[in-house]
């Protein structure tokens, strides 16, 4: 499954389970809500590096700066 999928199933997961606490105060989907929210932070974090993967291979890696070189560049002037 890929982090993208993951991301939006377990934000349908957190949804449902929080609606359960938020709604009907079982507490038990408060614990399944959070665990949904923790498995949402590591698919963010996944993600945003294969998005940069990606990103990189478009623009041919290695051509021109690097992030941080350029932001350093910015600063020195």
């Amino acid at each position: 499954m890929s982090h993208h999928a993951k991301l939006l199933e377990s934000f349908e997961s957190y949804k449902a389970e929080n609606e359960k606490f938020q709604g009907k105060g079982i507490k038990a989907s408060a614990a399944r809500a959070r665990k949904a929210l923790q498995e949402i932070a590591g698919s963010c974090k996944e993600r945003r590096k294969e998005i940069t993967t990606e990103k990189e291979s478009r623009e041919g890696k290695g051509a021109g700066m690097s992030q941080d070189a350029a932001r350093h560049a910015h600063v020195r002037k």
